[in-house]
């Protein structure tokens, strides 16, 4: 199986001296699907933004399809970012922007012909089941379905990897599940899914593999077998 994330070693030590990772060393097969568990605190938040460089390491190496992502130059993370899908648990959408154009906007920033950008943005609203909000914007939108629009924009490029941050944290939880529902869909599809989550239901409800964080270590790690000793 190939190897689509890798941490070696791994240590984040913020500014204000919180070691928010401590040598921390896993490996994710491409094709994944694997739930972040931990208590607030435990270092999940860091672990997910160091995937896609929102922070840099402070010593080991975190690899992310090939490329060792604390090597990468500044101004060339948003490229690196194109192969990467992010969802977050506020949406982050642009409030004057309809929902083709919030998605479509993903596309525009990396120079994609119009007529390829209407047909993957019209494919991917589809997926989600929001074909007929094409033109609404997103104070239109319930809050379930403004996170379909944010997942819709990160898997609009067709990365190879898909990091979820607390995506249904805001939401009820048969709205969360129709989330996941999406996500899973993704996944199934072959994308590599990272998802951090305080949701136990969803993590039995969708047995995939789970580590847990504490402290900034791994201190589980279960192939498909629902939550491990849940603390929140």
């Amino acid at each position: 199986m190939q190897e689509m994330i890798k941490l070696e070693n791994v240590t984040k030590v913020y500014k204000t001296g919180v070691r928010a990772v401590n040598d921390m060393s896993l490996t994710i097969d491409a094709g994944e699907f694997v739930y972040v568990i931990g208590p607030t605190g435990a270092g999940k938040s860091t672990f997910i933004k160091l995937l896609y460089r929102e922070e840099k390491a402070t010593r080991g190496k975190v690899i992310v399809d090939g490329t060792d992502v604390s090597r990468i130059k500044n101004s060339k993370v948003p490229y690196f970012r194109r192969r990467i899908g992010v969802v977050f648990q506020n949406y982050r959408l642009l409030p004057k922007k309809t929902v083709f154009e919030n998605v479509a906007f993903a596309l525009e920033v990396t120079n994609t012909p119009k007529t390829e950008i209407r047909k993957k943005v019209r494919n991917v609203l589809e997926l989600v089941g929001l074909e007929d909000k094409a033109n609404s914007f997103p104070h239109e939108l319930s809050g379930g379905q403004q996170q379909r629009v944010a997942i819709a924009r990160a898997i609009v490029n067709q990365p190879k990897v898909l990091i979820a941050d607390e995506p249904t944290g805001n939401l009820d939880p048969a709205t969360s599940m129709g989330i996941m529902d999406i996500i899973n869909k993704i996944n199934e599809d072959g994308t590599t899914v990272i998802m951090a989550t305080h949701d136990k239901d969803i993590v039995n409800a969708y047995k995939k593999r789970v580590i847990k964080i504490s402290k900034g270590i791994v201190t589980g790690d279960k192939e498909k077998g629902g939550y491990i000793e849940w603390i929140n």
